[in-house]
């Protein structure tokens, strides 16, 4: 039969490919080919089960094989994250992360050691690679050529040419054959790069934090393409790097150093590393990368100076830089600037400008004076006190006057967790979305954390120190301890696969893991998928982690103080009965918000009661501001909390005491002020609503809801002083004979006293806590009265009765001296009989740019200029007054400026009144003329006179050359006005107090060389 099978061996069986096709041919389709098939296979490996972890760089490294899956994926990874980034979202699903533990009282549980990666402590090497550029210089290499193959071609062209273009020699008759033609080849010298880098590591005891820095570093500079070759050295702490630097014009050699260990002080150790630093700073370029923020390198061992570095041309060693300190400096034998950096990409662009632009580089930095032996400059500082032999309470309030807020609230997000440098990196990368090293610095360098022996890396908390820092956090961030360790877990999962785990994690594992002692506090949460991708155990524990409990902090009992300056807060408003902000005052209004601002003043006045300037809010007819400005106090505020609310009374006080002008703005009512004010954390918290009406009413008390707040309620006719009148003067007058330190309650018991003139309808009544409100100094006692302030002198703001609420600062009144009006600025000047034009057009100029910036009433003169008139018998007192009750200083700075005596004296007359006060100098320098920076005096040398704001053209030519040129009229007037900007802030911030008139013809000259 023709369907009988022809005798042979027998069929194999269809293989899998075989049944796959049969399978497609029923279901309908087409008989698929092999590149069809091969597809569907390749599409079925991909979107199967545990194919979303088979991404590019999650899996083994250099291996393109697939890790087996050991469980079921986990649904709620998508694209190679976990899902959940919310706090709180899968949380359920996760496993915590917990590290080993060495007291033996910690939990002990059955855990799978999980390889973790850490996150870069650079978290933006990019804009650093960048910062190099200038010193991305290629020169010619004498060692190497290449040759020039279109170069040799046309040489070997032009030769053949010449030689058939030739002719047979003279007087010869055979036919002329061309000869060989000579090959040579063009040679061009190979290009390198500029420089080489030597890397050198200060491996003393306090750098330990810092070797993750260096090898992020190291890479980034080998990365970047800038340098021939980067050396990588160690500086052990006997001073001698391991490898011998090289020293010449072509390499450069950076220190990553804290300046803390034994090599930066006196001894054998110093002594061989400054000799060594020495040499190389007179052959090389070195600088000293400071892991350190700026505002703690005064603790190093070795202090940097601030001021301006220059470089004659590009590569230079330090001995060529001419550096210029704006402080004093004590001299020093053979002394070499050595440029301080922080691993931030401005500080290396700063360098890299001084070092590589090929005209010499000038930048404004901090250097190092190295001479050849270390110098003991801290030898008569008072040493401060250890960390241990501090009290919680002491250690967490030294640390917050000197942190930044970066590193306030990671120590207090590290309190959450488990105090291990990789778990703080993880922890800071998680929180903060510009993390620096600086900021993890400053916590580990607090005082607050201690070593664990044993353990690289690993710390704990001094006792008593965790629980003070979790009171710190609000309550939504402890709430959400647990959506914050699940966001450490993602940055976990983000590295997981891509990066080699840095330290061993432990999760638990019901599959018979090791039995060891772990952390109570878990510090990441991560999903079972990332867990895979870290080699973890194959059944982990998922578990739910409890919150964070804040147990009550026992406050020690200690006696009441004065407010502290950085943890009180002011809050003081006027409202009026003004429509609109663009009608003017009334005599009454303007009164009352003089009040208002003298009450500011003596408020932060350090005789009396001491707070911050920055800390005081005054606003005028402004209760939305008011609103900003109480809750940001209400939550900030620590010590004390004084709010103060004067105006107008908007309704009946039967209603309830509100104040305000209703048809403009919503009024403020007494009792929501006092309920905003419940919720304040503040020791001790002092409400004062001042009113007034045009008739009586029924009084108006209010229901009072916590009896630990000072209240004071005050209602009086239009025409009765106001309360901050009152309050202010008895500040001020202090009690005669008291103690030295008044409290609130007698305070207010004398400014609420009653007064015989005030109609008989007038109310004024208070109710105190028993606690007790050291609130003033009495400055009958004490003989230290603050400067008098007239209500008719205050400052408002630049626009008229619109105060500023954007500034940093408060602008307190402007004073007005008892007896005649002083100058607002002295300008000092060589004077001589011959007229200076110039001069006397500067001086009208400044005071129209000052009286513009500023509300000074019209008896108080912008500024004073001594005229020399010989004729005038009381010209030189009125000099003496003027520099005694002037508020700033403005010298002209020229050669024949500090060449006169006279303009020495005016100089040592207004800084002898800074400098018995401890005030800082309130100069604001003018650059005249040019003046070599070797002619400069100590006491001129020292301010910064030279400002970039100002134009190039401004330093080169000074504000002569800017006046006495058409062409540069326009950068006179922009200079002008930004000086006089300079003169009202420098008076506003510094506030130098004024003194008594001194006779200049008894002063020392403040530009005469100090004799020997």
């Amino acid at each position: 039969m023709s369907s009988d099978r022809p005798p042979g061996p027998a069929a194999p069986a269809p293989g899998p490919l075989d049944q796959l096709a049969a399978l497609l041919a029923e279901l309908g389709l087409a008989d698929p080919g092999p590149v069809e098939l091969a597809e569907l296979l390749w599409l079925a490996a991909r979107s199967g089960e545990g194919g979303a972890e088979q991404e590019p760089g999650h899996g083994s490294a250099g291996h393109g094989t697939r890790r087996p899956d050991r469980r079921p994926a986990d649904p709620n990874r998508t694209a190679g994250r976990s899902a959940g980034t919310a706090a709180g979202e899968g949380q359920s699903v996760r496993t915590a992360l917990h590290l080993a533990s060495g007291d033996p009282e910690d939990t002990v549980a059955a855990v799978a050691a999980i390889p973790t990666p850490s996150v870069p402590m650079l978290a933006r090497p990019l804009t650093l690679q960048r910062a190099l550029r200038p010193l991305k210089r290629r020169v010619p290499d004498p060692r190497h050529v290449r040759l020039d193959e279109t170069a040799t071609a046309e040489r070997l062209a032009e030769g053949v040419t010449a030689n058939r273009t030739a002719g047979p020699p003279a007087g010869t008759g055979h036919p002329y054959r061309p000869g060989p033609v000579p090959w040579l080849p063009v040679l061009r010298p190979c290009t390198e790069r500029w420089l080489d880098l030597h890397l050198i590591f200060d491996c003393g005891p306090t750098m330990a934090l810092w070797r993750p820095l260096l090898q992020e570093l190291h890479t980034l500079l080998v990365q970047t393409g800038a340098f021939r070759q980067v050396v990588q050295d160690c500086l052990d702490p006997s001073g001698r790097p391991a490898n011998r630097p090289t020293a010449d014009a072509r390499t450069v050699v950076l220190v990553l150093s804290d300046c803390m260990g034994p090599q930066w002080r006196p001894g054998a150790a110093g002594s061989r590393w400054y000799r060594t630093l020495h040499r190389l700073a007179r052959r090389s370029p070195v600088a000293v990368v400071q892991p350190l923020p700026e505002r703690l390198w005064p603790l190093a061992a070795l202090p940097p100076e601030v001021g301006l570095l220059s470089a004659p041309e590009a590569g230079v060693p330090n001995s060529a830089y001419r550096f210029a300190p704006f402080g004093e400096v004590l001299p020093g034998r053979g002394e070499l600037p050595v440029p301080v950096l922080e691993p931030g990409a401005g500080w290396i662009a700063n360098w890299a400008r001084l070092v590589g632009s090929p005209t010499g580089g000038q930048v404004v930095g901090s250097a190092l004076l190295v001479g050849a032996a270390p110098v003991d400059r801290a030898a008569d500082a008072e040493p401060l006190p250890e960390p241990h032999e501090l009290g919680p309470e002491e250690l967490v309030l030294r640390f917050r006057s000197v942190a930044s807020r970066e590193a306030f609230t990671l120590a207090g997000l590290t309190a959450l967790t488990t105090p291990a440098l990789p778990v703080m990196r993880l922890l800071q990368r998680a929180s903060f979305t510009r993390p620096q090293p600086q900021h993890l610095a400053e916590v580990v360098v607090s005082g607050l954390l201690k070593e664990r022996e044993g353990r690289r890396d690993h710390f704990e908390f001094r006792s008593g120190v965790r629980e003070l820092l979790l009171h710190t956090l609000p309550r939504s961030t402890t709430h959400q301890a647990v959506g914050l360790l699940a966001r450490v877990g993602e940055q976990i999962a983000d590295r997981a696969g891509r990066v080699p785990g840095e330290f061993a994690a432990l999760a638990a594992t019901d599959t018979g893991g090791a039995v060891v002692p772990v952390e109570r506090r878990a510090f990441a949460l991560i999903s079972p998928a990332a867990l895979r991708l870290l080699d973890g155990p194959p059944a982990p524990v998922l578990q739910q982690i409890p919150q964070p409990d804040r147990q009550p902090v026992p406050v020690p009992q200690a006696p009441p103080g004065l407010p502290d300056p950085e943890r009180s807060r002011a809050v003081l408003l006027l409202t009026t009965s003004r429509a609109s902000v663009i009608e003017p005052l009334t005599d009454h209004d303007f009164r009352a918000y003089g009040d208002l601002n003298n009450l500011a003043a003596a408020l932060s006045s350090r005789a009396l009661v001491g707070l911050a300037a920055e800390h005081v809010w005054v606003g005028l007819d402004d209760p939305a501001g008011f609103q900003r400005a109480l809750r940001a106090a209400v939550t900030e505020a620590e010590d004390a909390l004084v709010v103060y609310v004067g105006g107008a009374v908007a309704h009946p006080a039967a209603e309830g005491l509100t104040l305000g002008s209703p048809v403009r703005e919503p009024a403020l009512d007494w009792a929501g002020v006092l309920g905003t004010l419940s919720a304040a954390r503040a020791r001790n918290r002092l409400l004062v609503f001042d009113g007034w009406q045009d008739e009586p009413g029924p009084p108006a008390e209010g229901n009072e809801t916590d009896s630990g707040i000072h209240t004071v309620i005050s209602v009086r006719p239009r025409t009765g002083p106001s309360f901050a009148a009152g309050l202010n003067q008895i500040l001020r007058e202090g009690e005669p004979g008291g103690a030295a330190e008044l409290e609130l309650a007698g305070i207010l018991e004398k400014a609420l006293g009653h007064d015989p003139d005030d109609p008989s309808w007038s109310l004024a009544f208070s109710r105190n806590a028993q606690r007790p409100f050291l609130f003033s100094r009495n400055p009958a006692v004490t003989g230290v009265p603050p400067s008098p302030r007239s209500s008719q002198g205050m400052q408002t703001s630049r626009r008229p009765n619109v105060p500023s609420h954007s500034r940093t600062y408060r602008q307190e009144p402007v004073q007005e001296p008892q007896g005649s009006a002083q100058p607002y600025f002295f300008l000092s000047y060589p004077v001589t009989a011959r007229p200076q034009p110039l001069v006397d057009q500067l001086f009208a100029d400044l005071t129209e740019e000052v009286l513009q910036l500023t509300a000074l009433p019209g008896a108080v003169p912008a500024g004073f200029m001594d005229r020399l008139d010989p004729a005038d018998p009381g010209a030189a007192q009125r000099v003496s007054e003027a520099l005694a009750g002037c508020r700033v200083l403005v010298p002209l700075y020229s050669r024949r400026y500090f060449r006169s005596e006279r303009c020495g004296r005016e100089w040592t007359a207004f800084e002898r009144r800074g400098r018995l006060t401890g005030w800082s100098s309130g100069i604001v320098p003018v650059l005249w003329s040019p003046v070599p920076l070797s002619e400069l005096p100590p006491v001129a040398a020292r301010l910064q006179y030279v400002e970039s704001g100002l134009g190039s053209s401004y330093t080169e030519e000074g504000l002569y050359g800017l006046a006495s040129l058409r062409k540069y009229r326009q950068q006179y007037e922009m200079a002008v006005h930004r000086i006089a900007w300079r003169i009202v802030d420098v008076a506003e911030r510094i506030g130098v107090p004024p003194g008594r008139p001194l006779q200049l013809d008894s002063l020392a000259n403040a530009f005469a060389p100090e004799s020997d």
